[in-house]
């Protein structure tokens, strides 16, 4: 009998909840950004993570959790914000430009990083070699080799007499052929250039003051890439505002930010595809087996707002091959 009733009254034990396994915890991914979290830029650029995490099947807060850190536009901060994210022991760590880039890098040779928004990834050593990346790192590279384009946008906004100011960074490795380019492009168009460079803050303001000297001989202002400014682009388009010229822009979140006008890769495409990679690694590939990815759609968006305050007429050619437009 008490055999008996010892296995009756053991028996609805072996089904209890206290007994199972607990669930294992939630993959982590760390979200490294220069830019503030509130901007709309960011808003843009998570919406389209998330889209790309959930084509491989991951949904934040149902399968996978997310832990952001933005660096609010102060670079300096994000080799510390990036060693928060590396000390929580994130299953993948996603940055965005190459300054956020190489904080990863320099902390972990073993939680993949993938990275979006780089340019030229082999000159500026995010990766080795783009087919085959480095062991822990991958990602998405807009290699900026746009600076004709945005330069023949930009002509028709300004008299056929006066110069363009070409502004860019020349620490970066694509800074040589970007400008080589555009010069040709302004050959092209009988377009002269005065060809300013600038990365840090002094450096920009000397170029602005450049721009100030040389008076009504510019009427336009072609900016290529600048390493940091995109973390904090209100201070580029403050320093554009001074000066009432139609200004062109590599990135959209100048646009955002009251900038006039910007041509580069679509921010929805780099962060989808980002996002997407981040799921591919989440659910078991390798980063050095995922080849580093070029965006193929673009993005043209125009302030209309900013050309109103400029009373600049924006050529309806160019509206008409606008993606968006704000204002």
């Amino acid at each position: 009998m008490l055999a008996g009733g010892g296995a009756l009254g053991l028996a609805p034990l072996a089904g209890c909840a206290w007994f199972s396994d607990p669930p294992p915890p939630l993959p982590v991914i760390g979200y490294l950004e220069p830019i503030p979290g509130d901007s709309l830029t960011n808003a843009i650029n998570v919406a389209a993570f998330r889209s790309g995490l959930a084509e491989q099947g991951f949904v934040e807060g149902e399968n996978c959790l997310v832990e952001f850190r933005f660096a609010d536009g102060d670079i300096e901060r994000l080799p510390g914000l990036a060693k928060d994210l590396v000390d929580l022991n994130v299953a993948v760590l996603v940055v965005s430009t190459p300054n956020a880039a190489r904080a990863a890098k320099a902390l972990t040779t073993t939680i993949p990083i993938v990275f979006g928004q780089a340019a030229d990834a082999v000159e500026n050593k995010e990766v080795e070699n783009l087919a085959h990346p480095e062991a822990n790192v991958t990602g998405v590279a807009n290699f900026n080799e746009l600076g004709p384009k945005r330069l023949r946008l930009l002509d028709g906004m300004v008299p056929p007499t006066a110069k363009i100011a070409y502004l860019s960074d020349p620490n970066l490795g694509s800074f040589d052929r970007n400008l080589r380019q555009t010069q040709e492009e302004a050959d092209r168009l009988k377009r002269r250039l005065l060809v300013l460079k600038g990365a840090r803050d002094h450096e920009l303001d000397l170029a602005f003051a450049r721009i100030n000297m040389a008076g009504s001989n510019v009427g336009g202002l072609c900016v290529g890439p600048i390493r940091g400014a995109y973390g904090r682009p209100g201070r580029l388009v403050g320093l554009a505002a001074r000066h009432p010229l139609p200004t062109m822009f590599y990135d959209r979140a100048f646009v955002d930010a009251g900038g006039l006008i910007s041509y580069g890769a679509a921010f929805k495409e780099i962060y989808r595809l980002v996002g997407n990679y981040a799921g591919r690694i989440l659910s078991g590939a390798q980063p050095g087996d995922l080849p580093v990815l070029q965006p193929d759609s673009f993005e043209l968006v125009i302030n209309l707002k900013t050309a109103n305050a400029l009373g600049l007429k924006i050529p309806p050619a160019v509206l008409a091959e606008a993606s968006e437009t704000i204002g």
